[in-house]
């Protein structure tokens, strides 16, 4: 018999199969359950831990920070959908580019 054709290897060799297709499709899975964040905002006044879905996107608040993933809407509606849901709006930002004072100031009225 050659070393080739041994039971043991071919075991051996699907096992180590086996426990890598296990490692990929747990990191798939962990992957996809946690979604990028897209937009953060910190609110003037703080508020109970809430999480609410606004225009496609769940955002996560507790205390003065939300924490947003992506939406199909534009950033300017999400941060103006926030200031209504959860008072107004200190900061805000989209993929980690901030609003400026002008853009806040459009948000909260």
């Amino acid at each position: 018999m050659l070393l080739s054709q041994s039971p043991l290897r071919a075991a051996i060799i699907f096992s180590i199969s086996a426990f890598t297709s296990l490692i990929l499709f747990t990191a798939t899975t962990a992957q996809a359950r946690s979604p990028a964040i897209a937009y953060t905002a910190e609110l003037q006044a703080p508020v109970e831990a809430v999480q609410e879905i606004i225009k496609g996107a769940v955002i996560r608040c507790d205390g003065t920070q939300c924490i947003g993933g992506q939406s199909s809407s534009s950033p300017r509606t999400i941060c103006a959908k926030i200031a209504d849901e959860f008072g107004p709006v200190a900061s805000f930002a989209y993929k980690g580019e901030a609003f400026d004072a002008k853009a806040l100031t459009r948000c909260n009225d």
